[in-house]
């Protein structure tokens, strides 16, 4: 064999070759000079191609292939032989010249460094993969990176560490795309004085160039299921998106147990960083498309996801976007691909952090012809959603930041200044007395027999005209809705049951009044399948019926989530919902463990109601938190202009199983329900669920004879017996006075509840199985 001593080591360059042809030229092997920046940009130029010959894709056989030492320790790098005697090495890389780590000249400790060509730009498929060997101890590393000279920025693209041991083999590393000039470099520190070493060979850079041939609509149809199909990663992104089986954020859509693509959950999250998911450059689209997809955008404290049309040239349109916990659960979005005429473009999903708690999911892509069908659900962020005005007036889709016609403070959806909504300026000018401008949907295809239309609306105050709302099936129309004023500046819910026979439109119709001023404001159209619940009614299987956690940050509040009984590591809750006792069935929930000091709350509130003087709020909760952290309190709240008031609450404690809570509600105006989870101490573990609320505004709570179960606390086991015997006593007395059925309908208006001065308010009724 050949001991160390006698292997050829060779000196790599300290820097690229000078040119024969001069400053800011390169020499082809014919002797023509092009422009420098043309060289090592992934396409030949000159005739020969030649000048893509020592641009990093090298075997190190006759030579460094572009690659020099920059290295100023102890520590650089140089060329090394190797012949098949060497067993030890030739397990990883071929017999031949190869990359080392060798002894340098300088004292400092620090890795050698050695640094590739200029190359670039480069297209988003870009990969470099190499064949490397580390003997090293555990504090050993080799590492590739990325520096961007234009920026003044390295990023690590790649790393391992030594281990102790002997590691190798091929590594396939994503570079993406990069629309500036980029340099690689390859790190390497260990400890040369006993037998540690570090190789690299074998390195090729794959499908770098700019102008990759665009994937077919095959490639970009994609369940992640074998790889990343015709998606790549934007490694100039802040954080990456991880293809993978959950890692505790539950399962992919396609299987259950297959794969999908996640924002890193390693990812310390912070505000305005992003990441962004590519194709190439596509050819350019004579019609449009229609793209699908399955997502989930989960966590109390989570930022947005946008798709996104990159047009070359510059431009994006945000083709789709959502922003704020949707809950623990995949929905399917669809976004119409515009035809680009004659433009390539790209299209990109991003993901942009607002707060640091939640996470992404993104599976089953699905790319086909035409364009998508009526929208089912809208926010009106990206566009309008293929809504047609017609008429007098003119609807149009504006924020209130940026928009022209005077319209509410904030939308609905996103709660700022910032959000889209559709509006109509009422005023006499715009909408004279008795004209109308009407929106209308594109057709709605039915699915079930039964759907439920709902949307949210503001009126200004004022004379602000009439909001009227016809479904049309068979060009028959039927009113659903007619409006004229409304209490506060609120958004406010309605929602109607359509029972279709056959494709169905929903129009809005605006009616001018003849006032100096007005508007009215749509915002948030859904449709779902199934009969619409009462209002502030829910069961949670289909989404929240309008149940929603204030993005207002004045509150400086968390959002409740929404998930199955699946458990995920990250938000615990009940095993089974209290609708179906099964672990596919859903609710609202809450990880207590996110709130921190200074009495930071988690809100969950209802629609707008109208005033009432009798109604009732039912509801199952689940509470889930040890008895040394009962500082926490879930709390029931009336809220109104006039102020709010709480009407019920519990301390936190250790559950056992769903129990129910009967609260009767009054308010002379018009209200919100809010649910409330307080603490005073941090942190608090443990999580609070609620399921099935039900709101009965024509009838109180003494009506109903099925009430829900709630398990008190031991401590009231006492009173709770005393009560019962003077109610026993009670009812005995009443039987002896009089008939039976006079004093059933009395036993039961005996229990009713009052206001208590108590600063819990109200107290719950109970009845036990």
């Amino acid at each position: 064999g050949v001991s160390p001593s006698e292997k050829l080591l060779v000196t790599l360059p300290s820097q690229a070759g000078a040119s024969p042809c001069g400053a800011d030229k390169v020499a082809c092997d014919s002797g023509d000079c092009i422009a420098a920046e043309l060289a090592c940009d992934f396409a030949d130029t000159c005739a020969d191609g030649s000048d893509e010959k020592h641009c990093g894709t090298t075997t190190f056989e006759s030579g460094a292939g572009g690659w020099h030492d920059v290295s100023v320790g102890r520590l650089r790098w140089g060329l090394q032989k190797v012949t098949e005697s060497d067993i030890f090495l030739t397990v990883f890389l071929y017999p031949g010249t190869f990359l080392a780590l060798q002894t340098g000249e300088g004292q400092m400790v620090g890795p050698a460094k050695a640094r590739s060509p200029l190359l670039g730009p480069s297209g988003p498929a870009c990969t470099m993969e190499m064949s490397y060997h580390i003997h090293s101890d555990p504090q050993g590393f080799l590492a590739i990176s990325v520096a961007d000279h234009t920026t003044g920025t390295t990023q690590l693209a790649w790393q391992t560490q030594g281990r102790g041991s002997t590691t190798g083999g091929r590594v396939r590393v994503p570079l993406g795309e990069r629309s500036r000039p980029f340099q690689v470099e390859l790190l390497a520190l260990v400890d040369l004085q006993g037998s540690a070493s570090v190789s690299v060979d074998n390195v090729t850079f794959e499908q770098c160039y700019l102008d990759i041939v665009s994937p077919t609509a095959a490639e970009l149809s994609c369940n992640f299921e074998r790889g990343m199909c015709g998606w790549y990663q934007d490694l100039s992104s802040d954080f990456k998106w991880v293809h993978g089986v959950g890692q505790g954020q539950g399962s992919d859509h396609t299987t259950g147990s297959g794969y999908f693509l996640s924002v890193d959950p390693a990812m310390p999250w912070s505000h305005g960083q992003q990441a962004q998911l590519l194709t190439s450059r596509q050819e350019p689209a004579a019609a449009p498309r229609c793209l699908s997809f399955w997502y989930r955008l989960a966590g109390p404290q989570i930022g947005t996801l946008n798709l996104k049309l990159r047009l070359e040239g510059g431009e994006e349109v945000v083709l789709w976007t959502r922003r704020g916990t949707q809950g623990s659960i995949w929905h399917r979005a669809w976004a119409t691909l515009p035809a680009t005429g004659k433009q390539w473009y790209q299209v990109a999903f991003e993901v942009l952090h607002d707060g640091f708690l939640g996470d992404v999911g993104l599976d089953d892509i699905t790319q086909t012809a035409g364009p998508c069908g009526a929208e089912l659900s809208c926010s009106f962020e990206a566009e309008g959603c293929g809504l047609a005005a017609s008429g007098k007036g003119t609807w149009q889709r504006q924020s209130n930041g940026t928009g022209t016609t005077t319209g509410p403070v904030a939308d609905h959806t996103t709660g700022t200044a910032a959000g889209h909504y559709m509006v109509v300026n009422t005023g006499r000018v715009s909408l004279p007395a008795g004209h109308t401008a009407a929106l209308t949907s594109q057709p709605y295809q039915p699915s079930v027999s039964a759907q439920c239309l709902a949307f949210w609306y503001q009126l200004s105050a004022g004379t602000p005209g009439s909001l009227r709302v016809f479904v049309e099936q068979s060009r028959v129309r039927r009113k659903v809705l007619s409006t004229s004023t409304m209490e506060g500046s609120n958004w406010h819910r309605s929602h109607v049951t359509i029972q279709p026979d056959g494709d169905w439109q929903v129009v809005f119709e605006a009616v001018g009044a003849g006032g100096d001023h007005g508007y009215i404001a749509l915002d948030d159209l859904h449709v779902l399948d199934g009969a619409c619940p009462e209002p502030a009614s829910c069961d949670f299987e289909q989404d929240t019926c309008g149940w929603s956690s204030p993005s207002d940050p004045r509150f400086h509040s968390f959002a409740w989530g929404w998930k199955n009984g699946i458990s995920l590591a990250k938000y615990p809750g009940p095993e089974q919902d209290h609708t179906l006792g099964t672990r596919n069935g859903h609710y609202i929930h809450f990880d207590t463990s996110v709130l921190g000091a200074r009495g930071t709350s988690a809100l969950l509130e209802s629609p707008p109601l109208p005033a009432v003087t009798d109604s009732c709020l039912r509801f199952w909760y689940h509470m889930d938190i040890p008895e040394h952290l009962s500082s926490g309190e879930l709390r029931v709240t009336v809220r109104s202009w006039a102020g709010q008031r709480t009407v019920w609450s519990v301390a936190g404690h250790r559950s056992r199983g769903w129990q129910g809570a009967v609260v009767p509600l009054q308010s002379p105006r018009e209200f919100q329900i809010s649910f409330e989870i307080t603490t005073r101490r941090w942190p608090m573990e443990g999580t609070v669920a609620l399921d099935d609320i039900m709101y009965s505004s024509r009838v109180g709570c003494h009506s109903s004879l099925k009430s829900p179960v709630e398990e008190k606390p031991s401590s009231s086991f006492v009173a709770e017996v005393v009560l019962s015997l003077l109610v026993a006593l009670v009812i005995v007395a009443l039987v002896a006075a009089g008939g039976w059925y006079w004093l059933k309908q009395r036993g039961l208006a005996s229990r009713t509840l009052t206001e208590s001065n108590s600063p819990q308010g109200f107290d719950n009724i109970t009845f036990r199985d």
